[in-house]
């Protein structure tokens, strides 16, 4: 074997593919049946275009002159017949198919002489400063090479200040793909888009379509109003009627009432009742907490619905004692911090907001109830299991109050006539009912009820409570003018529901048979079009069941207690998986759950947000213990009518949570 190229003097450094001739890796041999040989040069193209790239910048063999803005510019026919625009205007009739010298007007010289050296080398050096004019130039020469060059480099440098100005550019040269993507760019950063300036250069129908998009995100929808009215005050005189076109499709259920207000004076509304009536009822939805909006399907009533990614859900935790950092059975365990305020998590923001403080020493174990934009807390305790209390303080406290959301603001109720803690409270028409709980003579008397009458303000005889056989996982939840008792007996293996009729003071009784591993957990639920879903978590799978309130079921005073008598009005949904889309169709909620391990059996940070299309889960900047969680609707509970509130930031959490361990949350042992 040799150490040459057969058909040079290189030295050898591969094999053909189709020979057994040795060659270089310029050269390229293939023999055929016939004993020829075809011999090829694999960087001759290179060197043809090297050549012609020289005899174009020395003028030599040329055969025509393009002339741009007083520019000559030496070519060759064949190499510029490469674009469609001159293969058409030198295979044509007309005169500068003949003519020595050609004058192009309408295009840039710098422009075509970039252009020009992309058609002789194959390179093109694009910039900020001159891609629109290069783009502009290779549209006209009909360079599409160019063209998906110029693209790539406005795309790779598309941001939420030009994807305006880039997509009605695309939409000048009918370029859809590149029109598509800097579109996309605008809904989905619509917040940034709107605070710059090439956002109030927009036609009103280029605004309305940003605005009617399906997939428009926005951090709030604040920001579409402000937007909007940064758009009219550009052009005040031909935008002022403009406004009533664009109004209808801002959700303003999801809108501030001081930016209302703001929009409220503007000069354009006056000019148009129908707007300022929709800003007032809108005012008046905040304050009232009854917004024209449809909760099953978050469209409003006008058709209206909320820009994409703003979600209407809620968490608000009340009280309770931030977890310490020893065990439980510590010899000298630290005294916990109490968390003597309200605090909400934005599910959207996966931001935490101090709203209030508590108007009383009770800290923890109480419970919450909302009733449009007030919240009833009732109950509680001073202190924690865990604080020495020497002297038998701690007992449950009779304690009631109001808390207006809107105008943040305390009313002190008249006393519970049993003190209460650890309870649970459910609204249904208009009566405040308080059920389970601990009193000071008895523990764990899971079904006394008390109720209260909202707008008598007054504590009214409670309804007659059937003999239920206690159970420490019992859930309370209000469905379909009933109030929902859920319970898992383990010895019996059931799950069973008691349901009140406030109505007519009956209470209704249904149960199936469960397994005994989900009986002894947490129960959570939810409802949705007048059924309860509810389910427990245990290690990684959870059954979900599905009560319907609508459906008769048999009184329980006429319902014999033998289980074979009982009717099987719940229905097992379908198992269920965490961390993967799951659920009861149509379920959209805010479900609390309390990671668990060991003997850290009370504290935990997790909030976990359930949705038709799976769950996200959102962390509290700290660990709680003896907290009630409430779900509720930004929209009922006058979120809109406060500014922004007070952002409890994230803390130091190594020390504090020193033994949480989220990422073991799916492994926890809950037994």
């Amino acid at each position: 074997m040799s150490n040459s190229c057969d058909y040079c003097e290189q030295k050898m450094s591969n094999y053909c593919d189709t020979c057994d001739r040795e060659v270089c890796g310029k050269h390229s041999a293939q023999y055929h049946e016939d004993g020829s040989c075809t011999f090829g040069k694999k960087d001759r193209s290179y060197e043809l275009r090297a050549e012609l790239t020289r005899q174009q910048k020395n003028g030599e063999f040329v055969d025509v002159v393009v002339e741009i803005e007083g520019r000559e510019f030496p070519c060759h026919r064949a190499v510029l017949a490469v674009t469609p625009y001159f293969q058409t205007m030198f295979s044509s009739n007309l005169a500068e198919s003949k003519a020595k010298v050609i004058t192009l007007h309408d295009i840039d010289s710098g422009s075509f002489s970039k252009i020009l050296d992309f058609v002789y080398t194959g390179e093109i050096l694009i910039g900020e400063d001159d891609v629109q004019d290069i783009l502009q130039a290779a549209h006209m020469l009909q360079a599409e090479d160019v063209l998906e060059c110029c693209q790539k480099f406005i795309v790779k440098n598309l941001c939420p200040s030009n994807c305006v100005g880039v997509m009605c550019l695309a939409d000048m040269y009918g370029l859809c793909s590149l029109k598509t993507t800097a579109r996309s760019k605008a809904v989905s950063q619509f917040s940034e888009v709107g605070r710059c300036e090439e956002f109030l250069s927009l036609s009103t129908q280029q605004l309305l379509d940003l605005l009617e998009d399906k997939e428009l995100r926005v951090e709030n929808e604040d920001d579409v109003v402000l937007s909007m009215i940064r758009w009219l005050d550009h052009e005040p005189e031909s935008r002022k009627t403009e406004v009533s076109r664009i109004l209808p499709v801002i959700c303003l259920s999801r809108v501030r009432v001081s930016v209302l207000e703001k929009l409220e004076v503007h000069p354009a509304i006056p000019k148009s009742p129908g707007c300022l009536a929709k800003i007032t009822d809108a005012k008046e939805g905040h304050f009232s907490g009854s917004p024209k909006l449809m909760a099953d399907t978050g469209r409003e009533e006008d058709g209206r619905k909320p820009s994409c990614g703003i979600s209407d859900e809620l968490a608000i935790i009340v009280g309770g004692w931030k977890a310490v950092t020893q065990a439980l059975y510590s010899e000298n365990p630290t005294t916990p911090t109490p968390l003597q305020s309200i605090i909400c998590m934005d599910i959207d923001r996966d931001q935490c907001y101090h709203v209030t403080d508590l108007p009383t020493p009770i800290v923890g174990c109480m419970s919450v109830a909302s009733a449009g934009r007030y919240l009833y807390v009732t109950g509680g305790r001073a202190l924690s299991f865990l604080h020495p209390d020497p002297g038998g303080s701690n007992i449950p406290s009779k304690q009631a109050f109001r808390y207006d959301f809107a105008t943040d603001t305390w009313k002190r109720l008249p006393d519970i006539p049993r003190d209460r803690a650890g309870h649970q409270s459910a609204i249904v028409e208009g009566k405040l009912y308080l059920v389970g709980g601990d009193t000071a003579a008895t523990l764990f008397n899971m079904f006394s009820i008390e109720c209260f009458d909202i707008e008598a303000e007054a504590w009214i005889q409670p309804p007659k409570v059937p003999a239920i056989i206690p159970s420490p996982n019992l859930k309370v939840i209000a469905c379909g003018g009933k109030v929902m008792l859920i319970q898992g007996l383990k010895k019996k293996r059931r799950f069973c529901v008691h349901a009140l009729d406030v109505k007519t003071q009956r209470w209704t009784y249904a149960s199936r048979h469960a397994s005994a591993r989900n009986l002894d957990a947490d129960i959570r639920a939810t409802t949705v079009d007048n059924k309860v879903h509810f389910f427990v978590e245990r290690y990684v799978f959870a059954d979900v069941y599905t009560y319907d309130v609508d459906k008769e079921t048999p009184s329980i005073e006429e319902e014999k207690r033998n289980t074979e008598d009982v009717k099987e009005e719940l229905h097992l949904v379908h198992g269920v998986c965490r961390r993967r889309k799951h659920y009861v169709k149509g379920q959209k909620s805010i479900i609390n759950t309390i990671s668990r391990k060991n003997y850290e059996l009370l504290a935990g940070k997790d909030i976990t947000y359930y949705h038709v299309n799976g769950h996200k889960r959102r962390t509290l900047p700290f660990a709680l213990f003896g907290h009630r969680f409430l779900a509720a609707k930004k929209s009922h509970v006058g979120w809109y009518c406060r500014d922004q509130l007070e952002k409890v930031e994230e803390q130091e959490l190594q020390d504090l949570l020193r033994y949480y361990d989220t990422s073991s949350d799916d492994d926890c042992d809950y037994d």
